[in-house]
């Protein structure tokens, strides 16, 4: 007869005869050893426990409640299947504390962050990165906060829907180009990307599509091609910026949809020759309405030059022979017709915030003094320098110099020989926007007030005709419509006093004469 160990949780007792009977199932229990358990790799724990008790031929009878409370769900379940029924099936509630008890962690899935970047030219964008700086600096400040305390008092709700990380390039692969767009012919290229012209296969129009030259995915240059999707993204809605339509990786190249400029560029204008002097107003006028606009964004745009200048050519209906008893215009003829220019502000890959300017220097032939010594105090003024010697080079000083006296000289506020003769109005204009000082330099809202863009007594003749029709037509418009509604609320209510009301603001509206009444009632 063998003997047999049995094990009561914390106390261990003396091996008794076998034929001893379990109390508490009233049955013998026995496990026997048999070679095939001794000779396997791995045994069972309860077999090496077996095998490190002292006994002539040991065995293990463990209490019946206690093998019970071993087995999990009535099977066999590895720790990964446990976690997902855990989760998925509600845990009772505490009997001690009366609320659900917390699981592990693993076991609840967290919600995941949007994948969505934090534009930082946006005012959240802004905001969040004005609360961060002042997050970070007000730990140094004070190391006892916690960081608890940071967070619930300084991070906003938009905060938390927005990702604290960059979504990279890498993850945002998209193949799109060839697919919606069929490239027609190159239009650009410089030193980061290439420009090519491309038609949308669904909707027909076309486009200037953007490339990066090489990969920018995981490189040094990701930054600033994410800037400048940023940027345009945020100001291509003006009539004097190019406007933006949307932006994607792929092959970890960055693709930008913008739009395209029939007229080429600046720099390819001036080629044919230097610009006339009303030619030259209005590629100030436009510029500098351009400039205000990103300026009022809290933006600098500091890389405005000739090259980055575009021009849109449109054909519009002169108003001038207009009749306004015709009831169409198809017998009009390409007579009444003219092209009109439109300047418009591009490639924003060196916009910066005003509130955290993170300066990347542009073209050196157009930047003032203070931005190459690292002077950031007046950025708006740096965009007015480098207008100022654009209009400059259009006006037909030829190219502008790399470095050498001539550079220094337009430093200082001195302005070369010009082959045309400007008035003097223009010239102290480009005098004052390059001058050394970048305080003495006028914003962009004092340029279109100067008496140089001022329309009045600057317009022709042929300008104030078409303007004068044009706003005759919407009279005759507004009047029509007046006079439809009068009618209208004469059915409804004929009689009434509101009728006379209306009647009478209408016809003060369309010119006619109405006697005033003057009220002596005294209050």
């Amino acid at each position: 007869m063998s003997y047999f160990k049995r094990i009561i949780p914390g106390k261990v007792k003396e091996p008794e005869p076998q034929n001893d009977l379990d109390s508490s199932s009233g049955c013998e229990l026995s496990f026997e050893l048999s070679s095939d358990n001794l000779r396997s790799p791995s045994p069972n724990p309860i077999i090496k426990y077996m095998l490190s008790t002292p006994g002539p031929n040991p065995s293990f009878s463990p209490p019946y409640k206690k093998v019970r409370a071993l087995r999990l769900f009535d099977s066999p379940l590895t720790p990964k299947t446990i976690i997902q029924k855990s989760a998925a099936t509600p845990a009772p509630r505490s009997r001690l504390f009366g609320d659900k008890p917390r699981a592990v962690a693993s076991a609840y899935q967290k919600t995941e962050k949007p994948a969505a970047n934090v534009n930082p030219f946006t005012p959240n964008g802004m905001l969040l990165t004005k609360k961060r700086s002042r997050s970070i600096r007000s730990l140094s400040n004070s190391p006892q906060i916690p960081k608890f305390d940071l967070n619930e008092s300084d991070v906003s709700d938009t905060e938390n829907e927005q990702p604290t990380k960059r979504v990279a390039l890498q993850e945002s692969n998209i193949s799109r180009y060839h697919q919606e767009f069929l490239e027609l012919e190159l239009i650009g290229s410089g030193q980061f990307g290439s420009v090519y012209k491309c038609i949308n296969r669904l909707d027909g129009c076309i486009y200037a599509i953007k490339k990066s030259t090489k990969p920018v995915a995981g490189s040094a240059f990701e930054k600033t091609a994410l800037n400048e999707v940023y940027a345009h993204a945020v100001l291509g809605k003006h009539q004097h910026v190019v406007r933006y339509f949307s932006a994607w990786a792929e092959d970890n190249h960055m693709i930008i949809q913008n739009e395209y400029c029939n007229g080429g560029s600046l720099a390819d204008r001036l080629q044919e020759g230097p610009l006339s002097t009303v030619e030259l107003r209005k590629l100030l006028m436009h510029v500098a309405e351009g400039l205000r606009y990103i300026h009022s964004e809290a933006l600098v745009h500091l890389d405005i030059k000739p090259g980055n200048i575009f021009i849109s050519k449109e054909k519009r209906m002169q108003f001038t022979n207009y009749d306004s008893a015709d009831d169409g215009f198809e017998d009009l003829d390409e007579s009444h017709y003219e092209e009109e220019l439109t300047y418009k502000i591009g490639d924003l890959g060196h916009v910066t915030s005003l509130n955290n300017p993170q300066v990347e220097e542009g073209d050196c032939r157009y930047l003032p003094n203070e931005i190459l010594h690292e002077d950031y105090s007046h950025l708006t003024k740096a965009d007015i320098f480098s207008l100022g010697l654009t209009v400059i080079e259009s006006a037909g000083s030829g190219p502008l110099p790399k470095n050498g006296e001539n550079w220094h000289k337009l430093r200082r506020g001195e302005l070369p020989e010009l082959p045309q003769v400007l008035s003097r109005d223009m010239i102290n204009l480009m005098t004052a926007m390059i001058h050394p000082d970048p305080t003495m330099r006028p914003a962009a809202l004092q340029i279109l007030h100067h008496p140089v863009l001022c329309p009045i007594g600057k317009k022709t003749r042929a300008q104030l005709h078409r303007e004068l029709n044009a706003e005759k037509l919407k009279n005759e418009i507004l009047s029509k419509q007046l006079k439809e509604a009068a009618i209208c609320i004469k059915s409804i209510a004929p009689e009434s006093k509101q009728l006379k009301g209306v009647s009478r603001i209408s016809n003060r509206l369309i010119g006619k004469k109405v006697n005033r009444s003057i009220s002596t009632t005294t209050f």
